[in-house]
């Protein structure tokens, strides 16, 4: 994408608009409440339209982050948010989830919509499907590389959008399942993962990362073709956002590399462990790991003297070009237009014969420039002087005045944008079957025979296992009354295609026909070599109208995320074969790199690994495509006990997860839930449910 790069900064209150856009942001991002109990980072619905217009003069724009849970009962909810922020003229809206993406396309089609971060999307199949759906920009996951970066943005058909600065975590974009595991469920990740999960030894944060710092990269990202550099840190102090939008500014302003003050700067914006950019540069994931610092609780002289600054200045953004003319005993004509062709036009007093000193030019501009006080800066003065005349400069002051005024008050308007009907999902046929109980392993060495004799209609298995020879799969892949699928890694970067192209192939020559996905780019991708798809469960489904969006997209099953309480299930209209997990592990993250490597320096993810929870259970710990990691939680969903409101719910099928658990297990439990059996695991919980 040509054009100058954007500079996007977080405003988590209405002083943090202020902060980030007298520091020099070109775009600030933020989300609002209707409620008295809003969050912290939230701005109330007042302060919204005060931010959208004190932006809307500065020539900055405002995107609104659509920070709610993506269930049903919220769906409504978070299209009346998104026509609040349409009416009070917000440029646009932040998504992070395909069925809301969905809705507000039909709700408010004129409405520019941007694909959130938490999306996941990290391949060029993504960013083809989300323009497909009318996004207009997405945010790709961080954890890009640069040589990826730039071939993406080379053939991406809409704005790509890359985080600079702020804090970083373990997991994929969009594979963290703890806030929604928490009850958190949307808005700025509360980084349970650096602080009180998993604590560890006290005093230690073994999944603590350093802050991403690209201050030193911004002319790769230019070359690259990014449109919009995002600070992250929405929930962090306004001080935050101005000391450190400000040095991004000023960098991309002047192009030069960065001073040991602005590098001073950034380290007392927040006591962080130190910076990494090594996600762009490909650096060593264990080069990233460090103990995440924490946010003064009380004011310091570096926050009181960067608070002074942008409370107590209007820094000018909007340019602003005068044309003056000057006759003898005529008013004084004066014409301001703006860098968006907005004009003014006023006269004043009335010049004289000069008698000792003549007005020229020069007098006119020194007048002309004086526009402090105002979010206007003059960007030239046109000078139409008839000679022998003098008028006093103090006189236009007011004239100058009345025009940024005027100017002012246009700038502040905005053009409605079209809205739709209310929403109305189309209905579905109930299912009348009992639900099939399916089952997902993690190892070949978990499938036995006693498992086969009950032929549970769907085995998922992760695709580098399915195609490692093991024979003990072979009985499960000639049962006609049994269908394996293979499971496709949360993240396949675009480099990793081949090697994903070439497993898939020889999975297809075993005569496996079917692929779960869990990143909404994947679904193309699989369908393009000819599988059947499924959704797997970090495609994290949560309303009905991200089921209508997967089955326009040819899919056969979709996994609901494992947050999701019964009402929400059985309230949920299953446009395409609807699965539930009932048992097992829930995977808390899928991470960027081997946490074990990290913290010991030697890859033991293969074995028997774990990290403690603080509460007295072990998390474990699992190796995935490319030495990649899941950190699971300690405890197992058991919803034996609720098997009746599962039964009812109109789901297409349950599905039994195992981990850790060893053949003799895997059988036992599944022939509980079929009632042939009266075995009960340890360590259970009902989760959300």
């Amino acid at each position: 994408m040509a054009g100058k790069i954007e500079l996007l900064s977080p405003a988590g209150s209405a002083e943090g608009v202020a902060a980030a856009v007298q520091s020099g942001a070109d775009a600030v991002y933020l989300s609002f409440s209707v409620s008295s109990k809003r969050e912290k980072y939230e701005l109330s619905e007042d302060e919204l339209g005060r931010a959208c217009e004190f932006c809307r003069v500065r020539g900055v724009k405002v995107y609104v982050s659509l920070d709610f849970p993506a269930s049903d009962d919220w769906l409504a909810p978070a299209l009346e948010n998104a026509l609040r922020a349409c009416r009070m003229g917000a440029d646009a809206l932040i998504v992070n989830d395909i069925g809301l993406i969905w809705a507000l396309r039909r709700a408010i089609p004129s409405m520019p919509l941007h694909a959130g971060e938490a999306l996941g999307i990290h391949d060029a199949d993504g960013v083809r499907l989300c323009a497909a759906m009318g996004v207009k920009r997405v945010a790709v996951a961080r954890e890009m590389k640069l040589d990826a970066l730039t071939e993406l943005c080379k053939n991406a058909p809409i704005e790509i959008e890359y985080a600079v600065h702020g804090p970083l975590c373990p997991p994929f974009a969009g594979q963290c399942m703890l806030p929604a595991l928490h009850g958190y469920g949307a808005g700025p990740c509360p980084h349970w993962c650096l602080k009180d999960f998993p604590t560890g030894t006290k005093g230690k944060h073994p999944l603590g990362m350093k802050d991403n710092c690209l201050l030193e990269r911004l002319e790769a990202l230019a070359g690259a073709g990014v449109a919009a550099l995002r600070i992250d840190g929405r929930e962090r102090r306004p001080e935050y956002a101005a000391a450190v939008t400000g040095v991004y500014s000023r960098a991309l302003g002047t192009g030069r590399r960065p001073s040991g003050e602005d590098l001073e700067l950034m380290e007392g914006a927040f006591p962080a462990a130190g910076f990494t950019d090594g996600y762009l540069t490909g650096g060593d994931f264990s080069r990233m790991m460090g103990t995440a610092g924490e946010e003064p609780e009380e004011d310091t002289p570096f926050y009181a003297a960067v608070r002074k600054n942008y409370l107590n200045h209007e820094f000018q953004r909007v340019k602003v070009t005068f044309d003056a003319e000057l006759r003898l005993e005529k008013p004084v004509k004066l014409t301001a237009t703006d860098q968006d062709g907005n004009t003014a036009s006023a006269e004043g007093g009335q010049p004289e014969l000069a008698f000792h000193t003549e007005t020229t030019p020069a007098m006119l501009r020194t007048e002309l420039y004086n526009t402090g006080g105002t979010p206007f800066v003059c960007d030239g003065v046109i000078c139409r002087i008839q000679k022998g005349i003098y008028l006093d400069p103090r006189e236009l002051a007011p004239v100058r005045d009345k025009l940024l005024a005027e100017l002012l008050l246009k700038r502040t308007g905005y053009e409605p944008r079209a809205e739709s009907e209310a929403l109305e999902l189309p209905p579905y046929p109930s299912p009348t079957e009992p639900p099939v109980l399916t089952v997902s392993v993690l190892k070949c060495a978990q499938l036995s025979q006693r498992l086969l004799e009950l032929a549970p209609p769907v085995i998922y298995l992760p695709l580098e296992e399915a195609v490692s020879g093991d024979r003990r799969l072979e009985p499960f892949l000639d049962d006609r009354r049994i269908s394996v699928c293979v499971q496709l890694p949360p993240v396949i970067y675009d480099g990793e295609l081949g090697r994903v192209t070439e497993l898939l192939l020889k999975a297809r020559q075993l005569g496996i026909e079917e692929a779960a996905v869990s990143n909404p780019g994947h679904i193309v991708f699989a369908r393009r070599l000819g599988f059947t798809v499924r959704g797997d469960t970090a495609l994290n489904v949560r309303n009905s109208a991200a089921l209508a969006v997967l089955l326009s997209l040819k899919l056969k099953s979709a996994v609901l995320a494992m947050d999701l309480s019964a009402a929400r299930v059985r309230g949920m209209r299953k446009y395409l074969d609807t699965e539930l997990v009932v048992y097992g592990r829930m995977p808390l993250m899928h991470t960027a790199g081997c946490l074990i490597r990290a913290k010991a320096g030697v890859c033991a993810c293969d074995g028997a690994v774990s990290f403690p929870d603080g509460q007295g259970f072990e998390c474990p710990v699992t190796r995935g495509f490319q030495c990649r990691n899941t950190l699971w939680s300690s405890q197992k969903l058991h919803l034996i006990g609720r098997s009746r409101e599962y039964m009812n719910a109109g789901l297409w099928g349950v599905r039994l997860s195992f981990t850790t658990e060893n053949a003799d297990e895997c059988a036992r439990i599944c022939e509980r839930y079929l009632e042939l059996g009266s075995y009960e695991p340890v360590t259970t919980t009902e989760g959300k449910f």
